[in-house]
């Protein structure tokens, strides 16, 4: 089923569309430069909200890139997360895009039809192969 919770379950609380969306060498709870702007302080930082249980992007120098891992989403792709037809639009990004397969059309391409692989089995005592002699001696 695709809705916000699922989604927020399936991704770690949402730290995985973060790693997605967000490039470059960030880490949780470090400020770092917001690649989604010409910023030139280290001052966006994604935390772990206790309050709202996921995790949120917070842009001390400009404030309108701060907000959920479905507000980034939003903002990245030119959609508003206050417009219900927008945040439907933004489940189904999220969904398709990291291969949630949370919507019941969505299935994962399964080859079906291929052999299982044979394993060989082994005796449980094989007849020890008698050691080679060298053509040569070490001196």
């Amino acid at each position: 089923m695709l809705n916000k919770d699922e989604i927020l379950k399936r991704t770690n609380n949402g730290l995985d569309v973060f790693k997605h969306y967000i490039p470059g060498q960030w880490r949780v709870g470090r400020n770092f430069l917001n690649p989604l702007y010409e910023d030139r302080k280290a001052s966006c930082n994604i935390y772990f909200d206790r309050r709202s249980d996921c995790y949120r992007v917070k842009d001390f120098g400009n404030d309108t890139y701060s907000g959920d891992c479905f507000d980034t989403v939003g903002r990245i792709k030119g959609l508003n997360c206050g417009n219900p037809a927008d945040f439907v639009e933004i489940l189904k990004t999220i969904n398709r895009e990291l291969s949630l397969y949370l919507d019941e059309h969505d299935q994962p391409f399964v080859i079906s039809g291929l052999p299982k692989p044979v394993r060989k089995q082994e005796s449980p005592q094989q007849p020890e192969t008698p050691k080679k002699t060298k053509p040569y001696s070490v001196v």
